[in-house]
């Protein structure tokens, strides 16, 4: 059976179309009304201040009349389409516009209003000539202008957006919002410092601009810049509190939450209003995706991969030799990509391991789900998360009977569109399930695939090659910058006036970071010279110059996961810290499962006291490092053949629970396969 919906046109972005919406104003507060009709204008004046006030009974009892009276009334049919809009009946709202667009075509606000709402469908294409014309009426509509500008930076023209939003913001400076947007423009072309001082300039004009605070707050984590992070953190605790209680959206970015906070409690009450807002946004669409005959055994299952990392990218890193180790005698395996094509290994690798790879990139919420539900997937597993440029959109229109997040966002997603999340009793012990919004599956071993088949380039490189010290000892730490915080950072700057003629290898990954960080280890009495950085290598490389290393550090509120399995696999121990949340338990899952537990602290005075022991006994330091050499090949973790055995296990478990009716339940996964259902918590 094919779901029902209204018609929805192919696009790129569409939870981009969920901001157009957001940003664009309430159609009626912009109408220009025609004053020839005083008594028509008086009524749809009262009706747009109804609208305005949230009484949208009393507007319609004044606009209905209105339209079936006059319905070719162009003020009448642009305010009832914004009702409509606000009353979810999208496709009658979609209608009226259209309608008030063809009456008006030289009105602007209606032009861009039009757009907003084709975006809502991520119809972009059809939308961007929308805010074109609008623009073209009248420049200075700075709704249309940031529009475009968005569209622009969905496509990854983000020049061309950062111009758009200068427009709007020299069209009204006093706007937040358009500096806002101006700011996350310009962290992605790598302009850190402009991108920080646009989100302050939204703060000073909006002073409770949440978005824009969180924004700003992970902008200063990337640039390592710590000063005033406890006071601006506060803050946001204060603006978010009130949504948080009432269970809407906070403003408060997830990933931002997971970054900053190791309380699971909280990270899952941000999520879960995060994904209430999107999955209210997505109902307006009125898509129906009937499973109930597809229920039922099957030979093979269709297993769909869902993905803006099929690139060179850590995800990609990780799921690279998982595709082809799916038994296709029972599974089907289709990977459904929304990020760009890079042309590297790790796309071509993944496109060919699976039966069926479609490119989601032209493809809107609609047209995603749609053949998500029309290629017959059983069981989406979706492995982005609430990273930046996800489609979370997609899944939550529930084009498959069964949903299942997991990888990509260490921590609970908070939505009712997915059934199931990845985990193991590490990241997640059974006694913290309340802090889950999906039902737990725990694999036996660690949640996390990685690849057995990692190449490690035959290149010899040296210490000098890197400027590392040939004698003394090298502590590294590859993780991206956001994740260190100043309490791990005192810790490591310890560990340098401890060990004389030591270093820290860093990554480096902006100037400021680079140079904060060297400013902080200043301040507590290491020279700026101990901080070693280096910039990116094609991962084999990477992989090779990673030996040179003693010892690699991992990171506090936000563990190495990526990250750490890299060092593990190059032949480096990692002293891993366990924590309070899923982001910093990941290092304690992967050394466990390479049968290293002794490598594992769970405190950071323990860790400090670890990573000295190891430093003041070498002997001991190279029995690990000829253990994990040992176990490698020998431990679950980077068996990537066992780990896509008990995956299937687990998804053949979950379909079994579908298919006799039952609703979904947290299980557990015992290697080598065999399904128990968990315990009641």
């Amino acid at each position: 059976m094919r779901p029902t919906a209204g018609k929805h046109n192919p696009s790129q972005a569409a939870q981009l179309g969920l901001e157009l919406v957001a940003a664009a104003p309430v159609v009626a507060a912009a109408v220009a009304l025609d004053e020839t009709d005083a008594e028509r204008v008086k009524r749809v004046r009262t009706a747009v201040d109804e609208i305005q006030a949230g009484n949208l009974e009393a507007a319609a009892a004044i606009l209905d009349p209105l339209l079936a009276a006059e319905p070719e009334d162009f003020d009448t049919l642009h305010a009832g389409a914004v009702l409509r809009l606000k009353l979810g009946r999208f496709a009658e709202a979609l209608a009226l516009m259209q309608k008030a667009v063809t009456k008006n075509p030289g009105d602007a606000q209606a032009q861009q209003n039009l757009g907003a709402m084709l975006a809502r469908q991520g119809r972009l294409e059809e939308a961007a000539a929308y805010f074109t014309r609008a623009i073209a009426i009248d420049p200075r509509n700075v709704s249309a202008q940031t529009n475009l500008g968005l569209i622009y930076q969905s496509r990854g023209q983000i020049e061309a957006a950062v111009g758009c939003y200068r427009k709007a913001i020299a069209a009204d400076p006093a706007a937040a919002e358009g500096h806002s947007r101006l700011a996350a423009a310009l962290k992605d072309t790598g302009d850190l410092p402009g991108a920080i001082a646009a989100a302050r300039r939204a703060l000073e004009l909006k002073p409770s601009y949440t978005e824009a605070l969180s924004n700003l707050i992970h902008y200063l984590e990337h640039a390592c810049d710590w000063r005033e992070l406890p006071a601006l953190e506060a803050k946001l605790d204060k603006l978010t509190a009130p949504a948080l209680a009432r269970g809407v959206k906070c403003g408060e970015a997830p990933l931002l939450s997971v970054v900053r906070s190791a309380d699971p409690v909280r990270n899952l009450r941000v999520a879960s209003s995060a994904s209430k807002d999107l999955a209210a946004s997505m109902a307006s669409l009125n898509m129906h995706f009937p499973h109930e005959r597809r229920r039922g055994p099957r030979k093979k299952l269709t297993i769909g991969y869902l993905s803006g990392d099929f690139r060179n990218h850590p995800v990609a890193h990780l799921v690279r030799g998982l595709f082809q180790r799916h038994d296709r005698e029972r599974f089907r395996v289709i990977g459904y990509s929304y990020g760009p094509d890079d042309g590297s290994d790790y796309r071509r690798h993944i496109a060919a391991s699976c039966d069926l790879f479609v490119d989601l990139r032209s493809a809107g919420t609609a047209a995603g789900a749609r053949r998500i539900y029309e290629d017959g997937v059983d069981i989406l597993i979706e492995i982005t998360g609430y990273v930046a440029g996800n489609r979370l959109d997609i899944p939550a229109l529930r084009p498959a009977p069964l949903q299942v997040s997991w990888l990509g966002f260490p921590g609970s997603t908070g939505a009712t569109f997915f059934d199931y999340a990845i985990v193991d009793k590490i990241v997640l012990p059974p006694t913290e399930i309340q802090t889950f919004a999906e039902r737990p599956i725990w694999m036996p071993h660690c949640y996390q695939v990685n690849d057995s088949d990692q190449p490690i380039s035959a290149r010899t490189f040296r210490r000098a090659d890197f400027h590392l010290p040939e004698n003394g000892f090298v502590f590294c730490c590859f993780n991206n910058t956001y994740k260190i915080e100043p309490q791990m950072f005192d810790l490591w700057m310890r560990l340098l006036k401890a060990v004389p003629g030591s270093v820290l290898w860093l990554l480096r990954s902006n100037p400021q970071a680079e140079e904060n960080l060297k400013r902080e280890a200043t301040a507590r009495g290491v020279a700026a010279e101990r901080l070693l950085f280096d910039g990116k290598l094609p991962k084999d490389q990477h992989l090779a110059r990673l030996s040179l290393a003693d010892l690699a550090l991992d990171t506090y509120v936000y563990n190495g996961h990526t990250t750490t399995s890299d060092a593990l696999w190059a032949g480096v121990p990692v002293v891993g810290y366990a924590g309070t949340h899923f982001a910093n338990r990941v290092s304690a899952s992967l050394l466990t499962n390479l049968g290293l537990p002794e490598l594992i602290a769970n405190g950071l005075d323990r860790y400090e006291a670890l990573v000295l022991s190891l430093v003041q006994d070498p002997a001991g330091l190279r029995t690990v490092r000829r253990r994990l050499a040992e176990r490698r090949m020998r431990w679950p973790l980077f068996d990537t053949a066992r780990f896509a055995r008990n995956l299937e296990a687990a998804l053949a478990g979950i379909w079994r629970l579908h298919e006799a009716g039952k609703p979904p339940s947290p299980i557990v996964i015992a290697d080598p396969g065999p399904m128990e259902t968990a315990p009641a918590a």
